[in-house]
C-alpha cells in the first residue's frame, strides 16, 4: 500500500478499507508514516468525514493497538464518563469523588488539552506532585482504596490514540465527529468499563458546533457500544458559555474543590445531573434516588474528603496548588444585563495567556487563566469587574479582546 494513495482516496471522498486504515494509522504509530502525512490524512477526514463502516473499523484498530483492561476482577460496579470537551469543563474532578463516595468504582483515563478545550490531565498536573501515570499495582490499589483513579493514556492502553490525539491537537484536526467518536470509545472500551455516560457538548465553546452534530454523535457512540456489548448513555448539553467561572488549569481545580464544598450554580447542577445518571446506571435505580445520593455525598462533606484522598493517593500535594500572583481586573465600559459570555472567545483569550498548547512540545502555564465575576442575567454597572485575569506578565494588553467576550444589553448608557 501507499500512504499517498490512501490520502488521495479519502480526499476524493472514497471509502477506506479496514486494511488501508490499519496500514496508515498503525504505520504512524510505528514511526513509518511521518507527522506531516498523517496530518494530511486527518485533514481529509475532517473535511470529508468517515462513514460508519470506517468508524467501526478505525475504533477496532485503535483498541487492538494495545491491551484491553479486564475490570471483572474489581469488587464492585465500575462506571465511566466522558465529555466531548468544553471550555472550563472540570466535571470529572467533581463527579469522580461523588460516585466513589456512593460506593461505585470509577477508573478514568483522560487526555490532555485538545484545541481550545482544556484536558483533565493538564488540570491534574497543575497539582504539584500529582502522578497521572500509575503502575498496574497502583491502579488496582487506587480503585480498591479510593474508588476513583484518574490516569493519562498509558503506553499499553490504546497507544495509537495517544499519538493521534497529540497530533490532532496541534494540526487543526480536532473537529471531526468520526475521529472524536473513535478516540473516546476506543479508550472507554479498552479501559474495560461496561457502563459509560457520554456528556455530549455542542456550541461555540465545544468541539461539536450544532445540536444536529451532537445528536449524530450520540447515536454513533451508542452504536459503537452495542458492537462491544457496552451500555452507553448520552446527555446532550449546549456549550455556548464556559462551564463554571474558572478557566485555566489550577483555577479549575480550585473551582472543582469549591463545588465539592457546597458552591452552588449551573456547573454544580450539571455535575449532580451527570453523577445521578451514573449512580442510576450503576445500581439500576431511579434517577431520583441517584440524585439524592449524589447530593448527600456533597452536603455530608464526604465527596470533598474523597477528592483529597484521591489526590493524596496519586501523590499530589493540594496545599501547594498555586495560581499566578499577577492579576488584571477587566471592568465593564457599559451597563445593562449580561446576555452572553462567548466561550470560544474566552478560550482564545485563555490560550493567549498560556493555558493551552499550540504545538506538541509546548509547555502550558498551569497558574494562568480567567475567573468570571459576573454570570448570565446579572445586571452590570459601568466599572463593574467582569473578570479577573491571572497572567504571567502584567504588561499583557488584552482588555479590548476580553471585553468582546461579554454581551451586555438594556442599559441606560
Amino acid at each position: 500500500m501507499n500512504i499517498l494513495e490512501i490520502i488521495t482516496k479519502k480526499k476524493n471522498k472514497q471509502e477506506l478499507s479496514y486494511a488501508e486504515l490499519e496500514y496508515a494509522f498503525m504505520g504512524f504509530l510505528h514511526k513509518q508514516i511521518p507527522d506531516y502525512q498523517m496530518s494530511a490524512l486527518l485533514m481529509t477526514i475532517c473535511l470529508n468525514e468517515l462513514n460508519e463502516k470506517e468508524i467501526f473499523a478505525l475504533t477496532d484498530i485503535f483498541i487492538k493497538s494495545g491491551e484491553v483492561r479486564d475490570l471483572t476482577k474489581v469488587d464492585g460496579v465500575c462506571v465511566d464518563k466522558h465529555s466531548t470537551g468544553g471550555v472550563g469543563d472540570k466535571t470529572t474532578l467533581v463527579i469522580g469523588p461523588i460516585v466513589a463516595t456512593c460506593g461505585l468504582k470509577m477508573p478514568k483515563m483522560s487526555g490532555r488539552g485538545l484545541g481550545l478545550t482544556g484536558g483533565t490531565i493538564d488540570k491534574l498536573e497543575s497539582i504539584p506532585g500529582f502522578q497521572v501515570e500509575l503502575t498496574e499495582e497502583e491502579f488496582w490499589a487506587g480503585l480498591k482504596e479510593v474508588g476513583f483513579v484518574n490516569v493519562s493514556q498509558s503506553a499499553k492502553l490504546v497507544p495509537l490514540d495517544k499519538e493521534v490525539y497529540a497530533l490532532r491537537d496541534v494540526s487543526g484536526t480536532t473537529e471531526s465527529i468520526g475521529l472524536i467518536a473513535v478516540s473516546i470509545m476506543s479508550k472507554k472500551i479498552a479501559g474495560g468499563a461496561r457502563n459509560i455516560l457520554i456528556d455530549v457538548k455542542y456550541g461555540n465553546g465545544a468541539l461539536l458546533k450544532t445540536k444536529e452534530e451532537a445528536n449524530a454523535f450520540a447515536n454513533l457512540v451508542k452504536k459503537i457500544g452495542e458492537k462491544y456489548q457496552v451500555k452507553v448513555q448520552t446527555i446532550i448539553d449546549s456549550m455556548n458559555i464556559p462551564l463554571g467561572n474558572n478557566i485555566g488549569n489550577a483555577l479549575e481545580v480550585i473551582e472543582a474543590m469549591d463545588i465539592l464544598q457546597g458552591k452552588q450554580g449551573y456547573l454544580t447542577d450539571l455535575c449532580l445531573k451527570l453523577a445521578a445518571n451514573l449512580i442510576s446506571m450503576g445500581y439500576n435505580i431511579s434517577y431520583e434516588k441517584g440524585y439524592n445520593m449524589a447530593q448527600e455525598a456533597i452536603t455530608s462533606g464526604k465527596a470533598y474528603q474523597k477528592f483529597l484522598k484521591f489526590v493524596k493517593f496519586q501523590k499530589g500535594d493540594i496545599t501547594k496548588l498555586k495560581v499566578s500572583p499577577n492579576t488584571l481586573e477587566v471592568k465593564s465600559n457599559e451597563e445593562g444585563i449580561l446576555k452572553d459570555i462567548d466561550a470560544h472567545k474566552i478560550a482564545k483569550l485563555a490560550s493567549q495567556l498560556g493555558c493551552f498548547r499550540n504545538n506538541k512540545e509546548e509547555k502550558i502555564d498551569y497558574g494562568v487563566g480567567i475567573v468570571l465575576k459576573k454570570n448570565l442575567g446579572e445586571y452590570v454597572n459601568q466599572g463593574d469587574i467582569l473578570c479577573t485575569l491571572y497572567v504571567k506578565d502584567v504588561n499583557i494588553k488584552v482588555d479590548k479582546e476580553c471585553l468582546k467576550c461579554f454581551k451586555i444589553e438594556g442599559g441606560n448608557i
